[in-house]
């Protein structure tokens, strides 16, 4: 058990991090499409009592695909434009929008995308209360150093 929690202290490396990031959207996106699009996978016929057209299902399954665009772009650009602190709010609700467009895939017998993405919400759930999951050089981006002389 300690071996375990040694291993959850360290930090992973920029590469690690990267390629991650890259498989992660890669894999949402491409199981989103293949069940949502080609398979034509049904939505819940209601959303917080409000009915769903099938207009706005191939938003909403769309919208859910795009969820993917967020990991992917961050490690393949592979530039920082957000402090350390607004990734980690991005984090937050990547991983409260991955729940949310889990429940709102219609349930079937055999494991389907909503099982994929209700256990992929807990790595972005896992980097936000962590904050290892941000490259070494986005961790200092926007801040002013100062060099203290004595």
């Amino acid at each position: 058990m300690l071996d375990f929690i040694k291993f959850l202290q360290k930090r992973p490396s920029d590469c690690v991090i990267r390629t991650t990031g890259i498989l992660f959207g890669l894999i949402i996106i491409a199981s989103g499409y293949y069940n949502l699009i080609h398979q034509n996978d049904a939505l819940v016929a209601s959303i917080f009592g409000l009915e769903i057209t099938e207009a706005y299902a191939v938003y909403i399954k769309y919208g859910i695909i795009s969820l993917g665009a967020f990991p992917l772009i961050k490690n393949i650009v592979n530039k920082c434009f957000l402090k350390k602190n607004q990734i980690k709010v991005l984090q937050l609700i990547l991983a409260v929008s991955l729940f949310l467009s889990a429940s709102l895939i219609e349930d079937s017998a055999n494991l389907n995308v909503d099982t994929l993405y209700v256990f992929m919400w807990l790595l972005p759930l896992f980097s936000w209360i962590t904050g290892k999951f941000i490259p070494a050089k986005c961790l200092k981006h926007g801040e002013k150093i100062q060099k203290i002389r004595v």
